[in-house]
């Protein structure tokens, strides 16, 4: 179900209250409603887990990290990455695969493949951004982008429902890129696969391990939550929003089509949720009916 992010250890772009800022108003584009986090594309069949859509940005951001030195001199690129860092996603594919068929054999072509896996992991399409990631790693690229590269395959598989192959990438990220991978995002989504798979201990030590590493992101955010609620159970998240007016609007909504709800804050946002499951695929199997009788995008939580 869908979230973003820069590569960076000391905390990342979300040290400040400007890069929260960018993350929530990408998610208001993201939506049809205002202040609603929603991400952009649904994909039929297969039910993946999206990304909560207030980590949307961080997502992509994590690997923009070319120093002005080092940028192509080149309208394509330039245009990329100012869609990229945005989060105009289509357009920033767009202009990053121009400036790969401009320039085949430019130093910058494995950066721009990753980034393209990496904005179409924030469209919520894992399965068209594999492709991709795969090319970096077998461009065998230097070490802190293949650590980056493992840790977007990681989140790929994570969205397509398997948390066994999602694990083994994000640990190879952790053992590759030692300090120069975004140590948050991979621990955190470690400690989903392992709530996921049933172990809840270890993956709430993961929690407290984000926490450690990186107080101030967004996933320390969502890590706290996640530990303090005491509940180990999964839920079924159908909003978040940063106007608690439209966080009741929803509870209301759900109540009238027969569903139990509650608001949960976690952070800036108010997240709606209902129901209480004991396994991961339990409730995904109840998110995918939700949705068809709300019509409302359902999250599975953790």
């Amino acid at each position: 179900m869908t979230e973003a992010y820069q590569k960076s250890t000391g905390g990342g772009p979300f040290d400040s209250l400007r890069s929260l800022r960018i993350c929530r108003q990408a998610g208001e584009r993201a939506s049809g409603r205002a202040g609603e986090k929603r991400p952009p594309v649904r994909l039929p069949a297969c039910p993946p887990a999206r990304l909560p859509a207030v980590l949307f940005l961080a997502i992509a951001v994590a690997g923009c990290s070319t120093s002005e030195e080092d940028k192509p001199n080149d309208t394509s690129w330039t245009d990329a990455e100012a869609a990229y860092l945005s989060g105009d996603w289509s357009v920033s594919i767009a202009a990053y695969d121009r400036f790969i068929s401009d320039h085949p054999d430019d130093d910058h072509v494995v950066t721009a493949r990753l980034r393209i896996g990496r904005a179409c992991l924030a469209q919520n399409r894992p399965a068209v951004a594999l492709p991709y990631i795969d090319q970096v790693l077998a461009s065998s690229p230097d070490r802190p982008l293949k650590a980056d590269a493992h840790a977007a395959r990681g989140l790929a598989q994570h969205l397509l429902g398997s948390p066994a192959k999602a694990e083994a990438e994000f640990l190879e990220a952790i053992r590759i890129g030692e300090d120069r991978v975004r140590k948050d995002e991979c621990l955190y989504y470690l400690g989903v696969c392992k709530i996921r798979s049933g172990d809840w201990e270890e993956g709430l030590a993961y929690m407290s391990s984000v926490i450690k590493e990186a107080p101030d992101s967004p996933y320390a955010v969502k890590a706290r939550s996640l530990r303090g609620s005491g509940v180990r159970a999964f839920a079924i998240q159908t909003g978040a929003f940063s106007d608690p007016g439209g966080a009741r609007r929803r509870a209301d909504e759900l109540r009238a089509k027969g569903y139990d709800s509650e608001i949960v804050p976690e952070g800036t946002l108010n997240c709606v949720r209902t129901g209480q499951y004991a396994t991961w695929s339990e409730a995904t199997e109840a998110a995918r009916a939700l949705e068809t009788v709300t019509g409302f995008e359902a999250v599975v939580v953790p």
